[in-house]
């Protein structure tokens, strides 16, 4: 834990420094967190949502850094550098970004926290593509970070990216080679969203619609028989850019359709102000193919009910939402002969998550996207896929304040599932989760955040669980 001492050091200094400027640019902070728990495995939502940072097993973390704030002339900067030390599961740079907005311009470096951008990541199960249920990946990305208005109620917002994931070495570590098992190293990363607004800011109508596009490509393919490349020149990148053929000179896989293992959703979210409540409606859509862009795939996909009250203080904010991924767009694909006839079928078996030449959808073994598709990090048998994609779930999340100092969060979920069209369970597994978390801000010590949480798990999916946990925030 020496970097842990070094690291707590450092910040107590920068935090005097800080304090000492005219203006705050600094904003230094530590953090302390430990997870127990009786039972199979740390509960659900005390592992999910949390930006990577949990272990299945228990754990402690010290983490801390500094986050940076200033104006060089007519840009906007900011930047962090946020380290952790931990025993339980991987510590090292947790984030550290460059970000640079000039006007309407955004130019973005590094590894950053960050959420979906129409759901309430906090009291959600998750968005699909993107929930801030594993570790930041790092990237490049250029755009239009906020909604820029072209018209009094007309704004768009878009950004592209290329990263990498940094994961290699974990897939290594858990993979089974002999048992034929297989990883792919070094997978680079590519990006693209783009959001419309209809509505004036902050008014009683709002209507926000886009779509998001996500791309692992490159890296090699690693299986017991030897290394596969999956492309890495410059060509490459491109071909990522605008989805077409592969071409010969790819695996056999990716040259039969597009090359890298593609990743999106479609997004809507209408909300209604009123004087009391803002009422929100949301559907985001889930695709690997055109498909399900069509809505092939029938009721699949992340369907939400919102409410936020303004003077109730003690239910604040609820989030309702009913997820389905069962149907794929059936359990068939590609019955592509005769391709002249009544027969004739384009999509099928989408198999969520997976993919023949990536491991799946996750970073460090945790799903990039909604966590009740049940993680790889779960998996015993030495592989790397998502074994239960083939899922309903209700899940209920809700918040509030006790009184000026103390504030909680809760989420009740209900899930089940029938494994993958291709491996379907024998039975239908069940699995029940709560939780509950206290946050007290004491008016004495405003710069102190204790944080205290219980979970529960009880079914087949994650096992039955039972655990605590804690974390101690400190900010200068």
């Amino acid at each position: 834990m020496r970097i842990g001492t070094y690291l707590l050091a450092f910040l107590l200094l920068g935090g005097g420094n800080a304090m000492a400027q005219k203006e705050r640019k600094l904003d230094p902070f530590v953090e302390y967190g430990a997870t127990v728990h009786t039972g199979d495995n740390t509960p659900l939502w005390q592992m999910s949502n949390l930006q990577g940072l949990a272990s299945l097993d228990n754990s402690t973390y010290i983490r801390g850094g500094v986050f940076y704030h200033d104006q060089w002339g007519k840009w906007k900067v900011n930047g962090g550098l946020d380290l952790v030390a931990a025993a339980g599961f991987n510590s090292g740079i947790q984030q550290a970004y460059a970000d640079f907005r000039y006007k309407w311009l955004g130019i973005f470096a590094g590894s950053k926290e960050m959420t979906a951008p129409l759901i309430n990541s906090r009291l959600s199960s998750g968005e699909l593509t993107w929930s801030g249920n594993s570790k930041p990946i790092p990237q490049i990305m250029i755009g239009i970070p906020e909604y820029l208005y072209l018209l009094p109620r007309l704004a768009i917002k878009g950004e592209i990216s290329y990263g990498w994931f940094t994961d290699s070495n974990w897939m290594e570590d858990h993979t089974n080679l002999a048992a034929g098992g297989w990883y792919t190293k070094n997978i680079k990363y590519h990006h693209k969203e783009g959001f419309v607004r209809i509505g004036v800011p902050e008014g009683k109508w709002q209507l926000d619609f886009g779509m998001t596009l996500d791309t692992q490509f490159g890296g090699q393919m690693v299986t017991a028989s030897g290394v596969t490349d999956l492309g890495n020149t410059l060509k490459d990148y491109f071909r990522i850019f605008i989805p077409g053929s592969a071409g010969d000179d790819k695996p056999a896989n990716d040259a039969l359709f597009y090359q890298g293992n593609f990743v999106g959703t479609e997004q809507i979210r209408g909300t209604y102000r009123g004087k009391e409540v803002a009422v929100s409606l949301y559907l985001d859509n889930y695709f690997e193919d055109f498909s399900a862009m069509g809505k092939q795939n029938g009721w699949d996909g992340l369907w939400g009910l919102e409410l936020k009250f303004k003077r109730f203080r003690p239910i604040n904010n609820i989030v309702l939402e009913y997820l389905q991924t069962t149907n794929q767009s059936g359990p068939l694909h590609g019955l592509h002969e005769p391709e002249e006839g009544p027969v004739h079928k384009t999509g099928g078996s989408d198999n969520y998550y997976n993919n023949g030449l990536y491991p799946g959808w996750a970073h460090w073994g945790m799903a990039n996207g909604n966590p009740l598709l049940r993680s790889p990090i779960y998996n015993e048998n030495g592989t790397l896929s998502f074994k239960y994609n083939r899922v309903k779930a209700v899940h209920l999340g809700w918040s509030g304040e006790i009184s000026d100092e103390w504030e909680y969060m809760a989420k009740l979920t209900m899930n089940r599932t029938w494994g993958t069209h291709g491996a379907p369970t024998l039975d239908i597994l069940e699995n029940f989760s709560a939780y509950a978390v206290f946050q007290y801000r004491p008016a004495k010590l405003k710069t102190w955040a204790f944080h205290a949480s219980l979970g529960l798990d009880t079914g087949d999916i994650y096992g039955d669980n039972f655990g605590f946990q804690l974390k101690v925030r400190k900010t200068f």
